[in-house]
């Protein structure tokens, strides 16, 4: 072996068979030279097998035509990046006729045509681009000793191959996100092999049904109460048995119950005063919301709520005779969206309250600009900079909107009505979702609530007999699920239906609606407890992206990063 130094690297020459540790396994390749930079080894590699192949007639040939020169990038060696300088040679094909009469040699096992990166280094940036996407894995490799933009690993991650999935037969359906508010895909997971299969560009009935159409075998389809869904699947899979999503069955209980709370507000904030001044205490003429706002406690006017009460139960009737969406919307006299978002609830949607705005970031200095106001200050950039060196941190736009309101005479935003303490009243709902959270709690397992929280729940009941009778009924039904009694939904939806309480004959209503699928919830295993899990992680993926998460590039990335 004989070597020389140079000023920009250490070169050595093999005069005999060197040990080729650090070269790819490929037979029939020669190392030459090899050249150690600071931060890049190269190899000169000939190659010497024969015979050579014709790739289009698969004749054998030595004919040598000629040489010529490839240089491609392989696997890193100790943080260096590594160059192969590969001698090919080119060979005359001898069968007459043979529209290739010259053609290179291959070395599949090595790199591909054309290609300027090994094979083993194509997979590995293959295996970073799923893993990662592109500006994540970009910064990687880049660590390690590879070069690649993050458009190569996505070019890399399009065009990979997608793995075949046997046959299913038990699959989970749920929605995701593409734009928040805007379009929304599904995701089929197999709850079998715990895998996703495949994604779908919609989510509407007719894409669910083709797809089972073309899977056929499907014997389970576990899915939430999604109207698309559950017709998507009686289409697309008959004879599948479809399971109503527990959690989901569960969260309309829940709602129901917190809209029940929510219409006996003014009950429980006399039970709130009665336990906090104590038994003893002379009672208030005005009883006291456990917000200590009682303009919260006060439903909208009733005959409006029986109003849209009924609508809502014409709603339901005219869909459960088949008519469509823009019919409906015609008969009743609503948007189409309005029917579409009443049918979704699974029970009569109640008037969400107003939300409370946020504290203008002026407030603290309203006094200060009403003074300078005063004093005939008037140019709208001088008082902002002002304030700012008082250390007002908000925008310009918004001391110019309380300034406009001063010159037209009318109350700015940061004049908001506050309570007491100088603070914004809030609203009460968190309070109903904690009392609903409890009565939930309590009617899967009595024994998780502790002492205090049974407590406050026994004196709720005793000053509000609906919360008795609605705790009787969600304990009933959690009990039947949790023991998987599928023979007593029977009675359960009988005495539920004929309920003094219109939010339990609600969510009743909703469960005879979907009857099958929720005795199936009951009765077998499945949930798609594993599909949210998978919709989680898709959203990771997303993210993980930078946006540039178009759906085909998405679905490749989420079916092979499974």
């Amino acid at each position: 072996m004989t070597s020389k130094h140079s000023s920009t690297g250490f070169r050595m020459r093999y005069a005999s068979k060197p040990p080729m540790t650090l070269l790819p396994k490929v037979p029939g390749l020669r190392l030459e030279e090899t050249f150690i930079e600071d931060d890049t080894v190269s190899f000169t590699l000939t190659s010497t097998s024969l015979p050579a192949t014709c790739p289009v007639c698969a004749r054998k040939t030595a004919r040598l035509h000629s040489h010529y020169g490839r240089t491609v990038a392989d696997l890193p060696w100790s943080g260096r990046r590594v160059r192969l300088f590969l001698n090919v040679r080119k060979f005359r094909c001898p069968q007459k006729g043979c529209p290739r009469q010259i053609f290179t040699e291959r070395l599949p096992d090595l790199v591909e045509s054309y290609a300027r990166k090994t094979v083993g280094l194509h997979e590995i940036l293959e295996l970073v681009g799923f893993a990662l996407g592109g500006e994540g894995g970009a910064r990687l490799i880049r660590r390690l000793g590879m070069a690649a933009s993050p458009s190569t690993l996505l070019r890399y991650v399009g065009r990979a191959a997608t793995a075949p999935h046997p046959n299913p037969r038990i699959i989970g359906v749920d929605d995701f996100s593409l734009r928040r508010g805007q379009t929304y895909a599904t995701i089929i997971v197999d709850l079998e092999r715990h895998r996703p299969i495949d994604l779908l560009p919609d989510r509407s009935a007719e894409a669910l049904a083709d797809w089972l159409r073309a899977n056929p075998g499907i014997e389970v389809v576990a899915r939430d109460r999604y109207r698309p869904y559950i017709e998507g699947a009686s289409a697309g899979a008959p004879g599948a048995a479809q399971v109503a999503d527990r959690f989901h069955v569960f969260k309309n209980l829940y709602d129901a119950v917190e809209k029940l709370v929510e219409r006996n507000r003014r009950r429980l904030g006399k039970f709130d005063e009665e336990s906090d001044d104590g038994p003893d205490a002379t009672p208030s003429t005005e009883p006291r919301l456990l917000s200590g706002h009682p303009g919260w406690g006060h439903r909208a006017d009733p005959e409006k709520r029986e109003e849209r009460m009924r609508r809502y139960e014409r709603v339901v009737k005219l869909r459960e005779r088949g008519m469509y969406v823009e019919d409906i919307a015609s008969e009743v006299g609503l948007h189409q969206r309005t029917v579409v978002a009443w049918l979704h609830t699974g029970g009569f949607p109640e008037r969400e309250r107003p939300k409370r705005k946020k504290p203008s970031p002026v407030a603290p200095y309203a006094e200060y600009l009403e003074r300078r106001w005063g004093e005939r200050c008037i140019n709208m950039a001088q008082l902002f900079r002002e304030i700012k060196e008082l250390g007002y941190e908000g925008s310009y736009d918004a001391v110019a909107d309380h300034l406009r309101c001063l010159r037209k005479g009318l109350v700015p935003p940061a004049r908001a009505p506050t309570n007491a303490g100088g603070e914004r009243t809030k609203g009460t709902r968190h309070e109903s979702q904690e009392i609903a959270r409890l009565l939930m709690l309590e009617a899967k397992d009595p024994e998780a609530l502790d002492l205090e929280q049974a407590r406050y729940l026994e004196g709720l009941r005793s000053s509000t007999p609906e919360l008795a009778l609605v705790q009787n009924l969600a304990g009933w039904f959690a009990g039947l699920v949790r023991e998987g009694e599928e023979g007593g939904l029977t009675s359960w939806l009988r005495e539920a239906g004929e309920s003094e309480l219109s939010e339990i004959r609600t969510f009743a209503r909703g469960i005879r609606q979907d009857e099958a699928a929720v005795r199936a919830a009951i009765r077998e295993p499945w949930s798609n407890g594993q599909v949210e899990g998978h919709v989680n992680r898709l959203k990771m993926l997303k993210r993980q992206m930078y946006g540039r998460a178009k759906f085909d590039l998405l679905r490749r990335r989420v079916l092979g990063a499974a």
